[in-house]
């Protein structure tokens, strides 16, 4: 039986600017063959408004890491980690959907299904040797982007 993919991926800045940036980190990074990485990637491709939100978050917040979660595991859009805290279990962690013209919520109010398996999420950003620590706590957010952004900037 094949292997589930990853449920999150870290977003780079420079992985912006390609069309399919997904493909490419499950061949590399998690040993796919480059046929199934290509079909597998559709699972992370960003929609509307949020290829500009995490370029915008980038650019402007180099401390945030943005890892985006496998669209089809109801884990929300991204998980953000502050990596200015040199602690990995102090680090602030957010798992977010956006939705567009909506208010920010926090706990996770407005996001439907779509946060059912956050937990999971941050488990996944957990795997990855130095990020944050099993355990570590997150918030739930929800929200339009410019309001989502507006938040992580305070």
């Amino acid at each position: 039986m094949p292997r589930e993919p990853p449920i999150v991926l870290p977003v780079l800045l420079s992985q912006l600017r390609l069309a399919n940036p997904w493909a490419l980190l499950l061949a590399k990074e998690e040993g796919y063959p480059l046929s199934t990485a290509s079909l597998l990637s559709e699972r992370y491709a960003m929609k509307s408004d949020e290829k500009p939100f995490a370029r915008e978050l980038l650019g402007r917040k180099p401390n945030l890491w943005i890892f985006r979660c496998d669209q089809r595991r109801f884990a929300g859009d991204f998980v953000i980690v502050d990596m200015a805290e040199p602690r990995p279990a102090r680090r602030q962690v957010v798992v977010l959907d956006l939705k567009m013209g909506a208010p920010l919520v926090l706990g996770g109010g407005g996001a439907g299904v779509q946060l059912t398996h956050a937990q999971d999420a941050v488990e996944g950003v957990a795997a990855r040797k130095g990020v944050i620590t099993p355990g570590t706590p997150y918030v739930l957010a929800t929200g339009d982007k410019d309001v989502i952004l507006a938040w992580l900037r305070e």
